[in-house]
């Protein structure tokens, strides 16, 4: 596969990664867990607690989306080695 067409997949993965994860998150989460996570995420006060948790839901998102990917393609280089 060309350059352009894995950065393609890259792009396409942590974009629905991105989109995903944080509207569960906040769907799912009590007010309570939703307070004690952006204490957490607040990164010293620096912003305001809903920034800083969107800001580490985003990060984190787009952690999964990459770490997804390159656990897709070791899982999918071994299975076809152990076919051929």
């Amino acid at each position: 596969m060309k350059k352009s067409g894995k950065a393609a997949i890259y792009f396409l993965v942590v974009i629905v990664f991105f989109l995903t994860i944080p509207e569960i998150v906040i769907r799912v989460l009590t007010p309570e867990q939703f307070a004690r996570l952006s204490d957490f995420s607040s990164l010293g006060g620096l912003f305001s607690n809903l920034l800083s948790i969107l800001i580490f839901l985003g990060i984190v998102s787009i952690l999964l989306g990459v770490l997804a990917i390159f656990l897709t393609k070791k899982i999918y280089r071994y299975l076809y080695r152990s076919r051929g």
